[in-house]
């Protein structure tokens, strides 16, 4: 298994930069939307990084554009954008990966550390524990994987 660690971007982050984007006529210069947002590249990165890898932007010549998926994204309700969200989610082998590892355990559910461990057998603990928890963000935000923070367990919400 190849498990390469996910951007480090919360849901409002990318939300909010695919409405600026959606602002400014769906395209603009990176390093513009930096200094618009007071942001160092540096932390603006990860967040063009998943807009990037769910194929809601494209990066081309130093600007970053709103793709048809960013845009039929933003036109759609909160139920919509969760499905589309969970769409891109599914194609990315990491969360292939996690699907497999909840559907091969007897109940679709795992303890988060398991999770952890799992994936630190092919990243660094540190990296494992960024990626859990991107995963966990993210798919519960897609209503494809949940998380009780109480027991501490990863589960499979709705495939």
């Amino acid at each position: 298994m190849k498990v390469d660690p996910l951007p480090q971007a919360k849901i409002g982050e990318i939300i909010g930069l695919l409405e600026i984007l959606e602002d400014i006529e769906g395209k603009e210069d990176i390093h513009k939307i930096a200094r618009q947002l007071n942001f160092d590249l540096e932390n603006l990165a990860p967040i063009i990084d998943a807009l990037e890898l769910l194929e809601l932007a494209q990066i081309s010549d130093g600007d970053i554009a709103l793709t048809e998926l960013g845009i039929k994204f933003l036109n759609s309700d909160v139920n919509d954008r969760k499905l589309i969200f969970k769409k891109q989610l599914k194609t990315l082998e990491v969360f292939k990966e996690a699907i497999l590892i909840l559907k091969g355990s007897d109940d679709n559910q795992i303890d988060r550390e398991r999770f952890v461990e799992t994936f630190s057998t092919h990243i660094t603990d540190e990296d494992a524990e960024h990626l859990v928890n991107t995963v966990i963000l993210w798919g519960r935000y897609a209503e494809l994987i949940g998380y009780n923070s109480d027991s501490e367990e990863i589960y499979l919400d709705q495939i």
